[in-house]
């Protein structure tokens, strides 16, 4: 039909990249109607605007593998120097390893609904174990990232005492890349491990929900300030009481091992084993951690340190320790931050303690410190067994343990125990700087009013900025200035048993001095400088005599 109009032409069905259209090219000072495929004409006109899935045959009904489909458009964007890979707002069935190596793709949805299972938006479905769904490597996929997609899994064990999920394998693993990959906007709806990254500096989650079983995020051998903001990991497949029990005993949220400098910001987890755990690898162990805001919910340890040399810093942390549905009932073992290892160093500005069993902090190993500017603690000791909000482990023949309060714990009415255990080597203070006499380092009311420590084992107390009272290891005490200037002083002998006490009077009774201690008897000396006398004031009426007994003389005045 040479002369027909467009019009006219039979209506095309379902197209392939084959089909033909024309196509009006110029051709010198005329133009020239020419053919060309549909491939030719998808490929000109989306040239350097990414690709989508669909263009690789995936078919997104939920079904079909469409790993296949996926890994051939990764490998095609890589020899076109990268670029964003489409999904449109289907359910991808992935049976089989994607790899990114050395490719600087970013896999990009259509966002999804919250929620047990598919609902709107890209879902990627995992229903086969025995391989790692997505892994990125190489330095070229540094740059790569996944945003605006859910994942689901299928865990079909019955949800009784005995459930435990499918043992999947984590959905994405980031290996070797030596740099950043993104996580933006990812849902991991009920997966049993989410995402593992190794010897890859600068990765970057950002918004990650969902309900993970057994890891949510581990991280080792990144060397180079790894990022975790708004994550929410929370009961969004299932409430079952089985399942978070499994969770409780078994599930990390997150766990550190070698990491250097990581931060983490706006976290909120519910019912894990623990919300951050620190432990170590071949490679070490995580170091200057930043933890700025962190809720963990029925959560057996909000922070656990498993390894020794561990040090880092939290700004802001809750840490509630129940049973997930058992009417407020703390976990047994349960502690909110739970220290191990040995030579840890840990820094917390504002600590709130929701109901534990025994102990809100528990610090074993040897040579630890805490440092806890503000503490509040409620509803511990629930056994009513003595237990204290601080139990701090006995070093024995190791360096002592110590926990540095800012401010005093707020201990809330009715949990009955103490603030730190007996029977312990282990330092519970509040430190200060040294200070001088004209800024004290404990100041009380104004800067130039309060304690120092002058030297080496004396302690002094200073008021408008000049001293008035020291007092030494030794037992010696000076009153009224700096020593050499000062008005009284009072040394103890070593071994001393005896101690002269004074009394005020009350109105019309007498001042007393009065010698007291372990003998039975016990002379009182009044000692003069060379020459000098001890004097005794008699009163002006009567006889003027005095009852003052001395082994020399009473000189009459």
């Amino acid at each position: 039909m040479p002369d027909a109009r467009i019009s006219e032409l039979p209506l095309a069905t379902t197209l392939g990249d084959t089909d033909i259209a024309p196509l009006v090219q110029a051709s010198g000072a005329t133009t020239e109607t020419r053919r060309a495929t549909l491939a030719q004409l998808r490929g000109a006109v989306l040239a350097d605007r990414g690709a989508h899935v669909r263009d690789y045959g995936a078919k997104g009904d939920g079904s079909t593998d469409d790993g296949p489909a996926i890994q051939a458009a990764i490998d095609d964007l890589k020899t076109k120097g990268g670029g964003t890979l489409y999904f449109g707002p289907r359910v991808y069935r992935i049976a089989s390893a994607v790899v990114l190596n050395g490719a600087t793709v970013r896999l990009q949805g259509a966002g999804f609904t919250e929620g047990p299972g598919p609902g709107q938006g890209t879902w990627l479905r995992i229903t086969t174990t025995g391989f790692t769904p997505f892994t990125f490597t190489g330095a070229n996929s540094r740059g790569a990232g996944v945003s605006d997609i859910a994942v689901q899994q299928t865990h079909s064990a019955t949800q009784n005492s005995s459930w435990a999920p499918t043992a999947y394998d984590y959905v994405f693993r980031v290996e070797d890349c030596f740099g950043g990959i993104d996580f933006d906007n990812v849902f991991l709806g009920n997966v049993n491990k989410g995402i593992y990254c190794r010897n890859s500096g600068r990765l970057d989650i950002r918004r990650l929900r969902g309900q993970v079983f057994t890891a949510g995020v581990e991280i080792d051998e990144c060397l180079d300030v790894p990022r975790i903001h708004s994550l929410h990991f929370w009961t969004f497949w299932t409430s079952n009481v089985n399942v978070v029990a499994w969770q409780q005993a078994n599930g990390d949220a997150m766990i550190f091992r070698r990491c250097d400098g990581v931060f983490i910001d706006q976290a909120f987890v519910l019912g894990y084993r623990s919300m951050f755990r620190f432990g170590s690898s071949a490679a070490g162990v995580t170091t200057k951690f930043y933890i700025a805001q962190a809720y963990a919910d029925f959560v057996k340890y909000g922070v656990w340190v498993e390894a020794s040399g561990t040090d880092g810093q939290i700004g802001s942390l809750t840490s509630q320790n129940e049973i997930f549905a058992g009417a407020g009932a703390p976990l047994a073992g349960s502690s909110a931050i739970q220290v191990d290892g040995s030579n840890a160093r840990v820094q917390v500005g504002n600590l709130r303690i929701d109901a534990v069993e025994d102990n809100p902090l528990r610090v074993n190993g040897t040579g630890n410190r805490l440092d806890i500017f503000a503490l509040r603690c409620l509803r511990y000791n629930t056994r009513g067994n003595g237990a204290a909000a601080i139990q701090i482990a006995d070093s024995g023949a190791g360096t002592p343990n110590a926990v540095y309060l800012g401010s005093p714990a707020l201990l809330e009415p009715g949990s009955g125990g103490l603030l730190v255990n007996g029977g312990t080597n282990a330092i519970l203070a509040t430190g200060a700087p040294a200070g001088k006499a004209a800024n004290p380092g404990l100041t009380l009311g104004s800067t130039d009013t309060g304690l120092f420590l002058p030297a080496s084992g004396s302690l002094a107390g200073s008021a408008g900025g000049t001293e008035v009272l020291r007092a030494t290891s030794s037992g010696g005490i000076t009153l009224g200035a700096a020593p050499g200037g000062h008005a009284l002083e009072v040394a103890t002998p070593v071994g001393t048993v005896n101690r002269l006490l004074i009394s005020g009077g009350t109105i019309g009774a007498a001042l007393t001095i009065q010698a007291q201690g372990s003998d039975a008897s016990i002379g009182i000396t009044l000692a003069p400088k060379g020459g000098g006398l001890v004097r005794a004031v008699t009163p002006a009426t009567g006889d003027h005599s005095t009852a003052v007994a001395t082994t020399a003389y009473v000189k009459a005045q």
